[in-house]
Protein backbone atom coordinates (compact mmCIF):
# COMPACT_ATOMS: atom_id res chain seq x y z
CA UNK A 1 0.00 0.00 0.00
CA UNK A 2 2.90 2.09 0.57
CA UNK A 3 5.76 3.00 -1.37
CA UNK A 4 9.33 4.40 0.76
CA UNK A 5 10.93 7.38 -1.26
CA UNK A 6 14.88 6.25 -0.67
CA UNK A 7 16.53 9.65 0.75
CA UNK A 8 18.68 10.34 -2.17
CA UNK A 9 15.46 10.58 -4.28
CA UNK A 10 13.86 13.70 -1.73
CA UNK A 11 15.68 16.24 -3.86
CA UNK A 12 14.68 14.93 -6.63
CA UNK A 13 10.90 14.33 -5.46
CA UNK A 14 10.83 17.86 -4.34
CA UNK A 15 11.77 19.28 -7.68
CA UNK A 16 8.91 17.36 -9.04
CA UNK A 17 6.22 18.41 -6.25
CA UNK A 18 7.07 22.61 -6.91
CA UNK A 19 6.29 21.83 -10.46
CA UNK A 20 2.61 20.15 -9.54
CA UNK A 21 1.34 22.13 -6.76
CA UNK A 22 0.28 25.08 -8.22
CA UNK A 23 0.91 27.74 -6.21
CA UNK A 24 4.73 26.94 -6.00
CA UNK A 25 6.23 25.79 -2.59
CA UNK A 26 9.56 26.83 -4.23
CA UNK A 27 8.30 30.52 -4.25
CA UNK A 28 6.93 30.06 -0.75
CA UNK A 29 10.11 29.23 0.67
CA UNK A 30 12.52 31.00 -1.19
CA UNK A 31 10.70 34.43 -0.14
CA UNK A 32 10.72 33.77 3.28
CA UNK A 33 12.33 37.12 4.23
CA UNK A 34 8.85 38.35 2.86
CA UNK A 35 6.44 36.38 4.77
CA UNK A 36 3.84 38.62 6.51
CA UNK A 37 3.70 38.35 10.20
CA UNK A 38 0.79 38.49 12.26
CA UNK A 39 -0.75 41.85 13.32
CA UNK A 40 -0.83 40.56 16.96
CA UNK A 41 1.01 37.46 17.90
CA UNK A 42 -1.24 33.99 17.96
CA UNK A 43 -1.50 32.19 20.80
CA UNK A 44 -3.28 28.59 20.89
CA UNK A 45 -3.34 25.89 23.65
CA UNK A 46 -3.29 22.17 21.86
CA UNK A 47 -3.49 19.50 24.07
CA UNK A 48 -2.46 21.33 26.96
CA UNK A 49 0.44 23.02 25.64
CA UNK A 50 0.29 26.55 24.45
CA UNK A 51 2.65 27.62 21.87
CA UNK A 52 2.76 31.27 20.20
CA UNK A 53 3.08 32.19 16.73
CA UNK A 54 4.27 35.41 15.38
CA UNK A 55 3.92 34.75 11.56
CA UNK A 56 2.66 31.49 9.93
CA UNK A 57 5.01 28.62 9.38
CA UNK A 58 6.30 28.35 6.00
CA UNK A 59 7.43 24.73 6.21
CA UNK A 60 5.55 21.92 7.24
CA UNK A 61 6.05 18.25 7.86
CA UNK A 62 2.73 16.58 8.14
CA UNK A 63 2.67 13.00 9.87
CA UNK A 64 -0.58 11.11 9.29
CA UNK A 65 -2.52 10.86 5.59
CA UNK A 66 -5.77 12.54 6.89
CA UNK A 67 -3.42 15.33 8.11
CA UNK A 68 -1.99 15.94 4.81
CA UNK A 69 -5.35 15.94 3.44
CA UNK A 70 -6.44 18.09 5.60
CA UNK A 71 -3.87 21.14 5.08
CA UNK A 72 -4.37 20.58 1.67
CA UNK A 73 -8.17 21.28 2.15
CA UNK A 74 -7.46 23.91 4.19
CA UNK A 75 -4.95 25.79 1.78
CA UNK A 76 -1.82 25.24 3.20
CA UNK A 77 -0.59 21.72 1.21
CA UNK A 78 2.01 23.83 -0.48
CA UNK A 79 4.08 24.47 2.31
CA UNK A 80 4.17 20.56 3.26
CA UNK A 81 7.73 19.92 2.41
CA UNK A 82 7.61 16.44 3.69
CA UNK A 83 5.15 13.99 4.86
CA UNK A 84 4.80 10.29 6.94
CA UNK A 85 3.86 7.33 4.91
CA UNK A 86 1.75 9.54 2.27
CA UNK A 87 1.28 7.12 -0.54
CA UNK A 88 -1.79 6.18 0.12
CA UNK A 89 -3.90 4.07 -3.08
CA UNK A 90 -7.16 6.04 -2.03
CA UNK A 91 -6.36 9.66 -1.75
CA UNK A 92 -9.53 12.07 -1.85
CA UNK A 93 -9.59 12.87 -5.65
CA UNK A 94 -9.90 16.79 -4.44
CA UNK A 95 -6.43 16.92 -3.35
CA UNK A 96 -4.46 14.03 -5.21
CA UNK A 97 -2.55 16.24 -7.10
CA UNK A 98 -1.12 18.12 -4.59
CA UNK A 99 -0.60 15.14 -2.07
CA UNK A 100 1.33 12.98 -4.61
CA UNK A 101 3.37 16.10 -5.46
CA UNK A 102 4.24 15.74 -1.29
CA UNK A 103 7.89 13.78 -0.97
CA UNK A 104 7.21 10.95 1.23
CA UNK A 105 9.80 10.49 3.83
CA UNK A 106 9.22 6.79 4.78
CA UNK A 107 7.18 3.75 4.49
CA UNK A 108 5.44 4.46 7.81
CA UNK A 109 6.83 7.48 10.12
CA UNK A 110 9.88 9.69 9.00
CA UNK A 111 12.97 9.82 11.44
CA UNK A 112 14.46 12.34 13.69
CA UNK A 113 16.98 12.47 11.42
CA UNK A 114 14.22 12.82 8.37
CA UNK A 115 12.27 15.21 10.07
CA UNK A 116 15.04 17.94 11.39
CA UNK A 117 16.72 17.90 8.14
CA UNK A 118 14.01 19.16 6.27
CA UNK A 119 14.58 22.49 8.69
CA UNK A 120 10.48 22.56 9.39
CA UNK A 121 8.94 24.95 11.51
CA UNK A 122 5.86 22.87 11.97
CA UNK A 123 5.24 19.57 12.39
CA UNK A 124 0.97 18.13 12.18
CA UNK A 125 0.03 14.69 13.66
CA UNK A 126 -2.82 13.31 13.72
CA UNK A 127 -2.14 10.17 15.97
CA UNK A 128 -0.10 10.16 19.15
CA UNK A 129 2.49 7.59 17.56
CA UNK A 130 3.54 10.07 15.47
CA UNK A 131 5.46 12.15 18.38
CA UNK A 132 6.32 8.52 20.03
CA UNK A 133 9.40 9.56 22.34
CA UNK A 134 10.92 6.15 22.05
CA UNK A 135 11.66 6.66 18.55
CA UNK A 136 13.12 10.04 19.72
CA UNK A 137 10.70 12.31 17.85
CA UNK A 138 8.23 13.15 21.26
CA UNK A 139 7.09 17.09 21.19
CA UNK A 140 9.37 18.09 23.69
CA UNK A 141 12.74 16.87 21.73
CA UNK A 142 10.97 18.96 18.90
CA UNK A 143 10.00 22.20 20.40
CA UNK A 144 13.44 21.95 22.37
CA UNK A 145 15.32 22.38 18.58
CA UNK A 146 12.86 25.00 17.46
CA UNK A 147 10.28 23.38 15.87
CA UNK A 148 6.87 23.68 16.66
CA UNK A 149 4.27 20.67 17.19
CA UNK A 150 0.49 20.61 16.76
CA UNK A 151 -1.64 16.65 17.36
CA UNK A 152 -5.07 16.53 16.10
CA UNK A 153 -6.99 16.53 20.14
CA UNK A 154 -8.76 13.22 18.92
CA UNK A 155 -5.64 11.92 20.87
CA UNK A 156 -4.72 14.08 23.20
CA UNK A 157 -6.46 11.52 25.33
CA UNK A 158 -10.09 12.95 26.36
CA UNK A 159 -12.16 11.12 24.26
CA UNK A 160 -14.18 12.52 20.95
CA UNK A 161 -17.12 13.77 22.85
CA UNK A 162 -18.85 16.02 19.63
CA UNK A 163 -17.55 18.07 16.86
CA UNK A 164 -16.58 21.15 18.67
CA UNK A 165 -13.49 19.29 19.04
CA UNK A 166 -12.63 19.31 15.22
CA UNK A 167 -13.76 22.54 14.85
CA UNK A 168 -11.22 23.92 17.56
CA UNK A 169 -8.39 21.63 16.29
CA UNK A 170 -9.24 23.57 12.46
CA UNK A 171 -9.76 26.98 13.69
CA UNK A 172 -6.31 26.58 15.52
CA UNK A 173 -4.71 25.22 12.72
CA UNK A 174 -6.27 28.03 10.49
CA UNK A 175 -5.12 30.55 12.59
CA UNK A 176 -1.35 29.82 12.94
CA UNK A 177 -0.89 28.64 9.53
CA UNK A 178 -3.04 32.44 8.44
CA UNK A 179 -5.67 30.18 6.26
CA UNK A 180 -8.62 30.84 8.63
CA UNK A 181 -11.25 31.09 5.96
CA UNK A 182 -10.04 27.41 4.51
CA UNK A 183 -10.41 25.92 7.97
CA UNK A 184 -13.74 27.03 8.17
CA UNK A 185 -15.05 26.03 4.58
CA UNK A 186 -14.10 22.60 5.56
CA UNK A 187 -15.28 22.80 9.13
CA UNK A 188 -19.09 23.65 7.62
CA UNK A 189 -18.81 21.55 4.85
CA UNK A 190 -18.23 18.51 7.40
CA UNK A 191 -20.94 19.85 10.02
CA UNK A 192 -23.01 20.03 6.88
CA UNK A 193 -22.77 16.45 5.15
CA UNK A 194 -23.27 15.09 8.80
CA UNK A 195 -26.36 16.77 9.63
CA UNK A 196 -27.70 16.31 6.45
CA UNK A 197 -27.36 12.12 6.99
CA UNK A 198 -28.50 12.85 10.27
CA UNK A 199 -31.72 14.87 9.28
CA UNK A 200 -32.57 11.99 6.21
CA UNK A 201 -32.63 9.21 9.46
CA UNK A 202 -34.35 11.35 11.32
CA UNK A 203 -37.34 12.04 8.92
CA UNK A 204 -37.34 8.57 8.26
CA UNK A 205 -38.05 7.79 11.81
CA UNK A 206 -34.76 5.45 11.66
CA UNK A 207 -34.13 4.20 14.89
CA UNK A 208 -30.17 2.79 15.85
CA UNK A 209 -29.64 -0.57 14.66
CA UNK A 210 -27.50 -2.86 17.46
CA UNK A 211 -23.57 -2.61 15.79
CA UNK A 212 -20.75 -4.29 16.69
CA UNK A 213 -17.49 -2.43 15.37
CA UNK A 214 -14.78 -5.11 14.35
CA UNK A 215 -11.32 -3.32 14.28
CA UNK A 216 -9.13 -6.87 14.46
CA UNK A 217 -8.32 -10.08 16.52
CA UNK A 218 -9.34 -13.64 16.53
CA UNK A 219 -8.57 -14.52 20.26
CA UNK A 220 -9.88 -11.05 21.74
CA UNK A 221 -11.51 -8.89 19.23
CA UNK A 222 -11.09 -5.39 19.29
CA UNK A 223 -13.67 -2.79 18.52
CA UNK A 224 -15.03 0.59 19.18
CA UNK A 225 -15.42 2.26 22.92
CA UNK A 226 -17.59 4.64 23.88
CA UNK A 227 -14.84 7.88 23.43
CA UNK A 228 -13.81 7.75 20.44
CA UNK A 229 -14.39 9.24 16.85
CA UNK A 230 -16.18 5.64 16.35
CA UNK A 231 -18.72 6.15 18.85
CA UNK A 232 -19.63 9.65 16.94
CA UNK A 233 -19.60 7.96 13.57
CA UNK A 234 -22.15 5.46 14.95
CA UNK A 235 -24.44 7.70 16.34
CA UNK A 236 -24.57 10.52 13.56
CA UNK A 237 -25.21 7.01 11.24
CA UNK A 238 -27.90 5.22 13.10
CA UNK A 239 -25.56 2.40 14.24
CA UNK A 240 -25.63 1.93 18.18
CA UNK A 241 -22.94 0.94 19.57
CA UNK A 242 -23.03 -2.06 21.46
CA UNK A 243 -19.84 -1.31 23.13
CA UNK A 244 -20.58 2.19 24.51
CA UNK A 245 -19.16 2.04 27.96
CA UNK A 246 -15.58 2.69 29.10
CA UNK A 247 -13.05 4.65 28.57
CA UNK A 248 -10.77 3.81 25.93
CA UNK A 249 -11.29 4.49 21.67
CA UNK A 250 -10.50 0.83 21.19
CA UNK A 251 -11.22 -1.83 24.06
CA UNK A 252 -10.76 -5.29 23.73
CA UNK A 253 -13.78 -7.88 24.45
CA UNK A 254 -14.91 -11.65 24.03
CA UNK A 255 -16.91 -13.60 21.65
CA UNK A 256 -19.07 -14.83 24.90
CA UNK A 257 -19.79 -11.16 25.33
CA UNK A 258 -20.69 -10.75 21.99
CA UNK A 259 -23.15 -13.49 21.95
CA UNK A 260 -25.06 -11.87 24.67
CA UNK A 261 -25.37 -8.81 23.29
CA UNK A 262 -26.76 -10.39 19.76
CA UNK A 263 -25.35 -7.57 17.23
CA UNK A 264 -28.15 -6.48 14.38
CA UNK A 265 -25.04 -5.49 12.37
CA UNK A 266 -21.46 -5.23 11.77
CA UNK A 267 -18.87 -2.78 10.70
CA UNK A 268 -15.62 -4.07 9.28
CA UNK A 269 -12.81 -1.66 9.95
CA UNK A 270 -10.62 -2.44 6.65
CA UNK A 271 -7.02 -1.44 7.51
CA UNK A 272 -3.68 -3.78 7.31
CA UNK A 273 -2.28 -7.08 6.61
CA UNK A 274 -5.83 -8.58 7.11
CA UNK A 275 -8.04 -8.11 4.47
CA UNK A 276 -11.86 -6.82 5.10
CA UNK A 277 -12.59 -10.00 3.30
CA UNK A 278 -10.79 -12.13 5.16
CA UNK A 279 -12.29 -10.56 8.26
CA UNK A 280 -15.69 -11.44 7.57
CA UNK A 281 -14.95 -14.85 6.71
CA UNK A 282 -13.71 -15.36 10.06
CA UNK A 283 -16.40 -13.62 11.76
CA UNK A 284 -18.86 -16.10 9.51
CA UNK A 285 -17.06 -18.77 10.84
CA UNK A 286 -16.86 -17.74 14.57
CA UNK A 287 -19.15 -20.54 16.12
CA UNK A 288 -20.90 -17.64 18.68
CA UNK A 289 -20.58 -15.11 15.96
CA UNK A 290 -22.39 -16.98 13.98
CA UNK A 291 -25.50 -16.97 16.07
CA UNK A 292 -26.12 -13.84 16.24
CA UNK A 293 -28.52 -11.73 14.04
CA UNK A 294 -25.81 -10.24 11.96
CA UNK A 295 -24.15 -12.70 10.43
CA UNK A 296 -27.41 -15.07 10.18
CA UNK A 297 -28.40 -11.57 7.97
CA UNK A 298 -25.50 -10.45 6.35
CA UNK A 299 -25.78 -7.46 7.40
CA UNK A 300 -22.10 -6.10 7.02
CA UNK A 301 -20.65 -2.97 6.29
CA UNK A 302 -16.70 -2.31 5.00
CA UNK A 303 -15.36 1.19 6.05
CA UNK A 304 -11.69 2.27 5.39
CA UNK A 305 -10.05 2.53 8.82
CA UNK A 306 -8.67 5.91 7.01
CA UNK A 307 -12.43 7.54 7.34
CA UNK A 308 -12.67 6.77 11.13
CA UNK A 309 -10.41 9.39 12.11
CA UNK A 310 -10.64 13.73 12.38
CA UNK A 311 -10.63 14.53 9.00
CA UNK A 312 -13.30 14.91 6.48
CA UNK A 313 -13.22 11.21 5.88
CA UNK A 314 -15.70 11.07 8.84
CA UNK A 315 -18.39 12.27 6.98
CA UNK A 316 -17.90 9.48 4.11
CA UNK A 317 -17.83 6.63 6.84
CA UNK A 318 -20.92 7.80 8.48
CA UNK A 319 -22.75 8.21 4.96
CA UNK A 320 -21.66 4.26 3.81
CA UNK A 321 -22.75 3.18 6.82
CA UNK A 322 -25.94 4.73 7.37
CA UNK A 323 -26.87 3.87 3.56
CA UNK A 324 -25.78 0.51 3.91
CA UNK A 325 -28.19 -0.26 7.39
CA UNK A 326 -30.66 2.44 6.29
CA UNK A 327 -31.43 2.12 2.68
CA UNK A 328 -35.24 3.37 2.80
CA UNK A 329 -34.18 6.71 4.57
CA UNK A 330 -31.84 7.39 1.34
CA UNK A 331 -34.49 7.16 -1.54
Amino acid sequence: MFRHHPRTALAALLVAGLALAGCSRGEALESGGTVEPFAEPVTITNCEREATYTEPPQRIVSMNDHVTETLIQMGAGDRIVGMGYGEQNDVLPEVADQFHAIPSLADEYPTWEQIVDLEPDLVVAGMRSAFDEKEGRSRDALEAAGINTFLFSEYCGEGFPDLSMLETDFSQLGRVLGVEQGARDLTDRIRAQLTDVRTALDAAGVTGIPTFFYDSGEAEPMTIGGVGIGQLIGEYAGADNIFSEGDKPYPKTTWEVLGERQPEAIVVLDYGATSAEDKIAYLRAQPIMATTPAIRDDRIVVVPLADFFESSRMATSVETIARELHPHAFG
